[in-house]
């Protein structure tokens, strides 16, 4: 059995790994790291994270972080859970499409707005790109939703990690899925699943 250590602040992309977790139903300890009270800075934790971020997992002592990264290799090992199709399973191609289309497509330009909406500084905000980002997550938004219609999953049928991946980035802001009824649903079904009750507990 693997020893699992999540290091783990609560609404942040740390839900991923940990819900993740819990739908595999695997043994975890949970350490709190405050992130906005500056703990992840500290020289003891830039050693588990050098980047000071939020989430960090250790498993039988090696570090990961990236919270897909997390995601995608904690699927992979127990494939008969079902979290992620087989290397050779004709799904695998969108499985891994919209596993990196989160992080690299979905998620900068919510998380671009934010940042100068309502986390940096006031003085580091920088408002005029608000419009910009808003209209960039709306096109991405767009595309998920083409994908999920009848559709029950990102994947048809299968609930997937990339479920994982996608829902907690359109949970970021829940207003911004009112055009867009497919996605609010989506969510809010995924939020009944027992392992999402436990990971936000």
């Amino acid at each position: 059995m693997m020893d699992i250590k999540l290091y783990y602040t609560p609404k942040t992309r740390a839900l991923r790994p940990r819900w993740l977790l819990e739908e595999l139903e695997l043994p975890y300890k949970l350490i709190h790291i405050n992130l906005f009270e500056g703990e992840t800075r500290t020289e003891e934790f830039r050693k588990i994270n050098p980047n000071a971020c939020i989430p960090a997992m250790e498993v039988d002592g090696q570090v990961m972080f990236e919270s897909g990264a997390m995601c995608a290799w904690l699927a992979d090992q127990f494939p008969d859970r079902g979290l992620a199709p087989k290397l050779i399973a004709p799904q695998r191609m969108a499985y891994e499409q919209w596993m990196y289309y989160v992080t690299a497509t979905l998620e900068p330009p919510i998380w671009n707005y934010l940042q100068h909406r309502l986390i940096l500084p006031k003085e580091q905000r920088v408002p005029e790109i608000l419009a910009w980002n808003l209209e960039r997550y709306g096109r991405s938004l767009t595309v998920v939703a083409e994908n999920l219609k009848n559709k029950t999953y990102m994947l048809g049928d299968q609930f997937t990690a990339a479920d994982i991946m996608v829902s907690t980035t359109l949970m970021w802001r829940p207003k911004a899925l009112n055009d867009y009824p497919v996605l609010r649903d989506y969510t809010e079904s995924l939020k009944q699943r027992t392992a999402y009750l436990n990971g936000i507990g």
